[in-house]
């Protein structure tokens, strides 16, 4: 029976790959089969990858959960006008004299919002470059501080996956993995910060009109009195540090409740949004910009993280997990196992092309040696943020830098070199536990 469940599940993986074209989930596929079938040869029993398999696809059950929420709440808010209404206060509030710093500090802030950098690229950062373009401005300084300001938001906020997957596979609340991010965030927020308006000074935005905002506020009702209640909510349920799914649940109700009211949608097109995204605008100015989230739209990345928990519970059958911790087990200082830890995860995200791989195989490896070294759960939870949720912007077949580079069209070489907060979070990080001097027991 559990065989039967094992090899029809693997089918359906398969097809679904074939089906979709989705390249990064069959190439981690791939990886997982042949490794399985290298077990195999190497005595380990089929009934031992089954219960590897399962044991690990069982990680993925909280982040697949907080995917269908997540989905649902991005399409909601563009049916309720809270994401357009951010785009066209944002873009009102302009100053062609800090525009890189203006795109770093926007882009963190919706990011934060959002809490996906792809998501964040799609809505504020196309808009941006949208502008960029008509300014005649590096587009490739422009882009590196869209990069720095997704990812600001991809790292920290109550709603981020990769901070809700670093969460749930350490065991430490969200809450108090954000508490803990904000001393290592912000000498390298105001270094970027520092850095992107010196560059305003000699890359400069030509002021000139863009129709955007004009387009949104013909298009939506902008009510100030109940647009932002979806936002406002978030915000408000985090502060009391209530469960980030059941704050999503009631911003997603909320928000349906203004498109229905305010936007006068109709129940079934709002049901329709949140299982299969935003699709309103076809034809339409803002078709690209304002557009998809959803259920349906979070398979993708399902998939993914289904896949990765399979591939790290065959790479640990297979003890190549062992083999890398025993590698770095007699690390003598915090500085030497961050640094260790940079270096599985950069090796991680080669591998698996995409951030859930490397931190999950990170988490992994690493997880035993911080528990041997009496270092908390809090301690690896921030060292992962620090690193391997960051690091795998520098790895151009990975998905975290081709797909922002993509949707912005601007060159990984050109631009993620200038997404300067990457780097600046584990240098910092890397400097403070350099010059801590901290002996390792």
């Amino acid at each position: 029976m559990k065989k039967g469940i094992y090899f029809l599940s693997l089918l359906l993986l398969i097809l679904f790959v074939l089906k979709t074209k989705f390249t990064i989930g069959g190439i981690i596929l791939g990886i997982y089969i042949i490794l399985s079938l290298i077990s195999i040869k190497k005595d380990v029993t089929l009934d031992e990858i089954i219960d590897i398999s399962i044991l690990y696809g069982k990680k993925s059950s909280l982040v697949i959960i907080l995917f269908i929420f997540i989905g649902s709440l991005s399409a909601m808010w563009m049916a309720s006008g809270t994401i357009p209404a951010l785009v066209y206060y944002g873009l009102k509030l302009i100053n062609p004299k800090i525009f890189l710093f203006f795109v770093f500090f926007i882009s963190c802030i919706i990011s934060t919002i959002l809490g996906s950098a792809f998501a964040s690229t799609g809505i504020i950062g196309m808009a941006l470059m949208a502008i960029a373009k008509t300014g005649d401005i590096n587009l490739s300084l422009v882009g590196g501080a869209i990069i720095s300001g997704v990812y600001f938001g991809d790292r920290w906020s109550p709603i981020s996956v990769s901070a809700n997957l670093v969460s749930s596979l350490t065991g430490v609340d969200i809450y108090t993995n954000l508490k803990n991010m904000i001393k290592s965030t912000v000498v390298p927020f105001i270094l970027t910060s520092i850095i992107y308006i010196l560059l305003s000074q000699i890359f400069t935005l030509d002021t000139g009109e863009t129709t955007l905002p004009k387009i949104i506020m013909e298009s939506y009702n902008l009510d100030i009195r109940f647009i932002f209640l979806p936002l406002v909510s978030i915000i408000l349920l985090s502060f009391f540090r209530v469960n980030v799914k059941i704050s999503m649940g009631i911003s997603i109700i909320i928000a349906g409740i203004i498109a229905i009211f305010l936007q006068n949608e109709k129940l079934i097109s709002i049901l329709q949004y949140a299982l299969t995204g935003f699709y309103k605008f076809n034809g339409h100015p803002l078709e690209k910009i304002i557009k998809g989230g959803g259920v349906i739209s979070m398979a993708n990345a399902t998939l993914v993280i289904v896949i990765s928990c399979l591939l790290i519970g065959i790479l640990e059958k297979m003890e190549i997990l062992s083999f890398l911790k025993s590698k770095i087990r007699n690390i003598s200082t915090r500085s030497g196992l961050f640094l260790n830890m940079i270096g599985i995860s950069i090796l991680a995200g080669m591998i698996g092309c995409n951030q859930t791989v490397s931190v999950i195989m990170t988490e992994q490896v690493m997880e035993e040696i911080y528990d041997s070294r009496n270092l908390s759960r809090e301690a690896l939870t921030l060292d992962l943020e620090n690193s391997s949720v960051l690091l795998n912007n520098f790895i151009p077949w990975n998905s975290s830098c081709f797909v922002p580079c993509a949707i912005l069209e601007v060159a990984f070489y050109k631009a993620v070199p200038l997404a300067f907060f990457l780097y600046f979070i584990p240098l910092w990080t890397f400097i403070y536990y350099k010059f801590n001097g901290k002996k390792l027991g």
